[in-house]
């Protein structure tokens, strides 16, 4: 007997430059996190129900190691910033940190960890657009990041 409904998905991601993290504070219970006050984020709408976040953790000759993926979908039309040079150049060569909340309630921070700081962040793995293929489809954005690290994401607290 299910207790409560399952809630699964990403309901919504802010994506910061990897160095904007002004002060991180980690505890058992999760972290504190603090960006620097003249950083912007980007945010873009996503499509309900089409993001996802995974963690998978592997153990390599007795050392465990996490990588964390990140795949955002958005309508075309709401993904320009994405789309963005710039902003493409900088995910590919430098990466970036999400907080990430889940539909669960929950809200996590990837591509930051109290043993990598800011060193392992989420890097750009791919983005596609997608013109659908029915006619009532959404033309989208899908935008890929991965990150590797030793330690789960942590949630914020």
């Amino acid at each position: 007997m299910v207790d409560q409904k399952p809630v699964g998905g990403v309901d919504a991601v802010v994506l910061y430059p990897a160095d904007a993290v002004k002060h991180a504070l980690f505890s058992q219970g999760g972290c504190e996190v603090e960006f620097w006050e003249d950083v912007q984020g980007v945010a873009v709408n996503l499509i309900e129900d089409a993001s996802l976040y995974e963690e998978v953790a592997k153990s390599v000759n007795g050392i465990v190691g996490v990588t964390h993926n990140l795949t955002l979908v958005a309508r075309y039309k709401d993904a320009g910033e994405w789309l963005a040079t710039p902003f493409l150049d900088r995910l590919a060569q430098e990466g970036a940190i999400a907080t990430v909340a889940l539909s669960d309630g929950r809200r996590i921070v990837v591509g930051y960890s109290q043993h990598f700081g800011e060193e392992q962040p989420l890097m750009l793995e791919s983005v596609t657009t997608s013109s659908g293929k029915a006619l009532l489809d959404t033309p989208s954005v899908t935008l890929r990041l991965v990150s590797h690290d030793t330690a789960l994401a942590a949630e914020i607290i």
